[in-house]
């Protein structure tokens, strides 16, 4: 059995080059000091190792707003920042896949919830007192346009993973994904 090892990501105990592929999933848009992770992460590949990283689509999370709304979250990415930071740091991608697909009413609805809340955090409000409130108000207008569909309920506004992943192309609509998956090599 491997031992399990606890340590800062910014500063991991293994020596260099030693990884043919190290896995990232939901931790980049946690960590203050990102420039040293991916560092970390670049010095402990071996040369032509594979990275897989998973991070939520700002566009999704938080759009056009300059702070995450999710309190966890350090810094976001929309889908050309998050290449363009990997390429600094010298990682030559290979794959992006998107997880999640959403709808474009979904996706609508994310964008004007995260102004509205964020606009209400300007003022002092707590913005998950409105959550539903909001949410009923959204609902009952789906039941009027679909009145003869099934109920439809919303997702919870902090969005979660899933296992679901679509190959997309680099030039695709990557605003419909919930989060990206990108495969990159050193």
């Amino acid at each position: 059995m491997m031992p399990t090892v606890c340590a800062d990501a910014t500063h991991l105990p293994f020596r260099k080059h030693v990884f043919d592929s190290i896995v990232s999933l939901e931790t980049l848009e946690h960590i203050r000091d990102q420039r040293a992770f991916l560092n970390n992460i670049k010095d402990g590949l071996k040369k032509g190792g594979k990275l897989i990283l998973s991070t939520p689509n700002k566009m999704y999370t938080s759009p056009f707003l300059p702070k995450p709304l999710n309190p966890f979250h350090i810094r976001e990415f929309y889908l050309s920042s998050l290449l363009n930071f990997l390429r600094t740091h010298s990682f030559r991608v290979d794959y992006v896949y998107g997880g999640r697909r959403v709808r474009k009413l979904e996706l609508l609805r994310r964008i004007l919830g995260s102004l509205l809340k964020f606009f209400l955090s300007k003022v002092s409000l707590k913005p998950y007192l409105l959550d539903d409130f909001y949410c009923s108000i959204y609902n009952s207008i789906l039941i009027r346009l679909w009145k003869h569909s099934e109920r439809q309920h919303l997702i919870d506004p902090d969005p979660s993973l899933f296992v679901h992943y679509e190959e997309v192309k680099c030039h695709s609509n990557m605003a419909l994904y919930q989060y990206f998956l990108v495969c990159a090599h050193s």
